[in-house]
This record gives C-alpha cells, structure tokens and sequence, in this order.
C-alpha cells in the first residue's frame, strides 16, 4: 500500500510540472514571430508579433497568389505587396495565466477570448465559448514560428535575402536609416541614444537612434535628428508633445517633429535645419510632419557680422533737430550720447566662456545682454551676439 501511495505522487508531481512547462509567459509570445494560417483557401495568412501589451498583426504577402496575367500586372502586384508589407494592425493584449484577451484599441466592446496552450513550438490559441459573445466569430488560431525574407538592395545593385521577423521590419531603426542611405540622405554616425541624449525629454521609447545631417566630427557644427520607437501610443504622443512644448515656449529650443502612429515611429530634428530637408527624411521614411508655427524657409539665414551692424546703426541714426523759434539754447552736456550697441559673431569650436574672453566682458554680462537662461542656451556658429 505505501508503494502504491508513492507512486500516485511521483505521478502527481510528474503531471504538475508538465502543466506548469507549459504556462505560457509574455516572453513565450515576444520570443518570436508567428506564423497563423488560414483555414479559408482564397484568404492569406497573418503574420502576428507581440510586445509587452501590443499585439501586431500584419497581411503575410508570400501567401497571397498572383493572379497577373502579364508583366504589367506583375509589377501592380508587386507594389501593392510592398503596400501591405508597411501596414499592420495593432491590438492591445492582457495575458492572465491559461487566458488572454484580445481588444480592440479603438471599440471597448470588440474583444475577444481565447484559452492558450502549447503544442510542441506552437502556440495554440482556442476561443473561451463561456466568457465570449454570443455573436462572436473567433476561430481557433494555430500560431507557429515565423521569420519572414526580405529582398535588401546592395551597394553593388545585386539583392540578397535577410532573414528579420515582421515587426522589425516595420520599426526597426536600423531598417530606417538603411533607407535614407539608399536615397543619399546624410546619416552621420549614428548610434544608439544614452541619458545625456534624452536630457530631461521621457525615456519610454523601446529603440533609439541619434545621427547628424551634417558630415562632420565637430559636435558644434552637427544637426542631429533623433528616430525613436515605441511600444505603444501613448508614450509617442507624450514624448512628440514634450518635443513640441518645448519650441511653444521658446524659439531657441523649437524642433521638427515627424511621426507615424501605425508603425510607433517618431522623429525629432534640429530646428536650424531648412524645413525642405526635414521633408525629405520624413517622407523617406513614411512619417507625417508636424506642422511647423512658421512659415517654411528653406535658405540659410542671414548671418551678420558686427560691423554690418554697426553700419546699420550709423545710417539710421538721426541728428537732433532744435527749433529755429526757441531761444533756449540746448547746452552740450544737457543731450545723453546715445550707447553704441556692438555685437560679435561666434566662431567654430567657442563656448560661452571663450567668446565672453574675447570680447573683454564677464560670462554673466553676455548672458544678460542677450536674454540667455544661464541653465537653458544653445550656441552654434554663425550665430550673433550683442557684447556691448
């Protein structure tokens, strides 16, 4: 009898850990992209990703036929592939143990339940008859591991094939940068952002990039742009509106903004760059520009050097005229010359402390004369300022 007694719980304990090896986890979901196909014939399959919360699920184009009769078709079908490849759908997700619901971000009543389990490496999703509509048309959905090939332009014109999962795909910023390269757009060293680069700006993105549309190693002369991706919606629009605030409030601090909600992808640039190039960074990676408060420039803006202005000031000054009627006469002393405003243009490689030096005046002086946030400026060269 006690042989027996051991022997039902060894079995127990076998069938527990069995069960608890096949709890699927958010990792389980995010470990890959999946595959679920069709039970319809005419209908292709999906290609479906998770992150924490996000469920992305996008057409797989390689299961649809073709149906082109000629070249000229072919090539129809090709680009409306190409299309469907850059659009997906997104869901949010809540996992609780053997049960996962699936809701639709912009219905609160279109959802659905499905119970998960797991068979071999896929993942099997059955929809919960009890906790689902009546109306409901859920059907059970197989998914299995997915890696998706697509066709990567050489510099030498010949293609290979790169294996990268849907989603990346889509939001990955390295695939980003790859296409302004392909369309000679400047990337100057990019790489990944670190705390100094978000500065007090939120950190919730899930993927980083910083580079300069200037090719040159000195930091002062770059105009850096940041390319961030994000998870979920909500995080994109807070950090575009931090972005935003921030030229609302002061012109030395505004920046371009340039997003795509579908795809989570935000885009931030420097202000002293021409708006005509942002367009074109913006529109080779399929983001909407924030419209800017201004009106578009795309020249340079006009430097001017202190003597320039100097000369400007002697040519609208204008003498004091005394009326030939009075008699009073206006002695020397009694007129206030007028202070001279004096102004100097900074130079490559100068900070603050250097062009105060130059121009014989205190850090704090320069600071005041030009209305600067001693905690809050920016200096580029070209840019003029009043020492006097």
């Amino acid at each position: 009898m006690k042989k027996v007694s051991v022997g039902i719980c060894v079995l127990f304990t076998f069938l527990l850990l069995t069960a608890c090896g096949q709890k699927i986890t958010t990792e389980d979901l995010k470990a890959n992209d999946w595959l679920a196909e069709s039970s319809k014939e005419d209908d292709p399959n999906m290609i479906i990703s998770f992150s924490d919360h996000v469920m992305s699920v996008s057409v797989d184009t390689d299961s649809m036929a073709s149906t082109a009769k000629d070249e000229w078709e072919q090539l129809g079908e090709d680009l409306a592939k190409q299309i469907i490849d850059q659009m997906s759908y997104k869901l949010e997700y809540v996992l609780d143990k053997d049960s996962i619901k699936i809701q639709d971000t912009d219905d609160e009543d279109a959802y659905v339940y499905y119970t998960v389990s797991k068979e071999d490496d896929n993942i099997v999703f059955t929809p919960d008859k009890k906790q689902n509509k009546d109306d409901s048309d859920a059907e059970k959905l197989i998914l299995k591991p997915h890696t998706k090939k697509k066709e990567v332009e050489s510099s030498s014109s010949s293609t290979e094939q790169t294996t990268v999962s849907s989603e990346s795909a889509a939001t990955n910023p390295d695939d980003i940068i790859e296409a302004f390269s392909h369309q000679s757009l400047v990337v100057y060293n990019p790489r990944n952002m670190t705390k100094d680069d978000f500065g007090i700006a939120p950190m919730s993105a899930t993927s980083a990039k910083i580079f300069s549309l200037v090719e040159t190693d000195n930091e002062d002369d770059q105009r850096n742009a940041r390319l961030l991706t994000f998870d979920n919606l909500d995080d994109l629009k807070a950090t575009k509106q931090y972005y935003d605030d921030l030229g609302k409030d002061s012109a030395m601090l505004f920046s371009y903004t340039a997003v795509n909600e579908d795809d989570l992808v935000l885009m931030q640039f420097n202000g002293q760059l021409s708006q005509d190039l942002v367009e074109q960074y913006a529109k080779a990676a399929s983001l909407e520009l924030t419209e800017s408060p201004f009106a578009s420039n795309s020249a340079e803006p006009e430097v001017y050097s202190s003597e320039s202005v100097a000369a400007y000031l002697e040519e609208s000054a204008q003498p004091i005229e005394v009326p030939a009627s009075s008699e009073e006469t206006v002695t020397e002393s009694s007129v206030q010359p007028q202070p001279v405003e004096e102004y100097t243009t900074v130079q490559k490689g100068e900070g603050i402390d250097q062009i105060a030096a130059r121009v014989g005046i205190s850090v704090d002086q320069l600071l005041e004369l030009n209305g600067m946030d001693p905690n809050n400026f920016m200096l580029y060269p070209g840019d003029t300022l009043r020492v006097k």
